[in-house]
């Protein structure tokens, strides 16, 4: 009984080294355990023997089907690794190899002007954030200073979502179109530690009458600074700096007192033309007035901070907004903000 089970043992242990295949290995695994099962022919003797000669006998035979068993396990590994390797040495590709590519397309004047802007931003110490295109009243308007009966509502010509959605809702919760990023400098404030140096780059919606600087939808960028001792001075030089790289060093502003109703106290700022200053005929851009309105400026009123959990005796802020499609304008010498928004081929593939 003995010399079966050694020869059966060598048997399998000669056969599953010569095994190169799965094929073989079922082949291995059905004579062995399943269907001829050879170890079983040599249990059926075990009835024949003494008790004494059953107990050792059969844990030798249960013994050498353990061993079967898992062997063939790790074969079965073996042989899935080694048929993996040889698919990777087949199919493997070098991805440092440089590969010649064709018409792969061109960024839009917007997407440059807006990495650029994020990398000054970046480069001042700003952090990027960002916000939800369906926006609710609360954030939009509410907790900006612009109440339900406030004439300034009507300024932004607001896109509004369904009625079917809007009616079953309080004014408060009804949603709308983001007619400004200033929403996102909401949620900032309310959900992040002070100081805060955050910029919000992002698409905006108003029903516009459409011209060289107006569209219905466009891009602006709105920065927000949140801290002790913070003062228009700051705000002056920040846009200043972030102008002059954008554009170039003989950039000039122009501050105008304006009013916005969530502002204490607030500018608009034009720049000079770049479009009249480097071509010989004046454009529509500025209206041929050499200045051309592209930001926007406020220290931000007490109530708005108040709203937002911050004590305005001890925090103050600044901010500012820009029409991202007017400065890619200004940069790239395009006289009509409208050609951003015209799938024109003509247009992008200059970039």
């Amino acid at each position: 009984m003995k010399e079966k089970l050694k020869n059966l043992k060598i048997l399998f242990e000669t056969e599953l080294k010569n095994c190169e295949n799965s094929l073989d290995l079922k082949n291995i695994e059905d004579k062995l355990l399943w269907k001829t099962w050879e170890l079983k022919e040599i249990l059926k003797w075990l009835k024949n023997l003494s008790v004494e000669e059953k107990k050792e006998f059969g844990q030798e035979s249960n013994s050498l089907k353990v061993f079967i068993e898992e062997s063939l396990k790790l074969k079965e590994e073996e042989l899935k690794n080694a048929q993996f390797k040889d698919i990777e040495e087949k199919e493997k590709i070098d991805v440092s190899l440089e590969f010649p590519s064709e018409n792969t397309g061109h960024y839009h004047p917007i997407s440059i002007t807006s990495k650029l802007l994020e990398e000054i931003f970046i480069s001042l110490g700003f952090k990027i954030e960002d916000g939800p295109q369906i926006e609710k009243v609360e954030y939009n308007f509410d907790k900006l200073n612009i109440p339900a009966d406030h004439p300034a509502r009507d300024v932004w010509d607001t896109f509004w979502i369904s009625d079917t959605i809007n009616n079953a809702l309080e004014d408060k919760e009804k949603f709308l179109l983001r007619t400004h990023t200033s929403p996102v400098q909401i949620r900032t404030m309310l959900n992040q530690k002070l100081p805060i140096k955050t910029i919000v780059p992002g698409r905006v919606f108003r029903y516009e009458q459409e011209d060289a600087r107006h569209t219905c939808n466009f891009y602006q960028l709105e920065w927000l600074v949140v801290g002790k001792w913070v003062t228009f001075w700051d705000l002056k030089w920040t846009l200043d700096t972030v102008m002059k790289k954008l554009l170039w060093d003989d950039t000039t502003l122009r501050f105008r007192p304006y009013i916005f109703p969530f502002t204490e106290p607030s500018v608009e700022i034009d720049v000079s033309c770049q479009i009249c200053k480097w071509k010989s005929w004046t454009c529509g851009m500025c209206s041929w007035s050499w200045w051309v309105e592209l930001l926007w400026a406020w220290m931000v009123h007490p109530k708005v901070l108040e709203w937002c959990g911050i004590d305005p005796e001890e925090y103050s802020w600044f901010a500012f907004g820009m029409w991202i499609d007017r400065i890619a304008s200004q940069r790239f010498w395009i006289s009509s903000s409208r050609m951003m928004y015209q799938s024109k081929l003509k247009l992008n593939e200059q970039f």
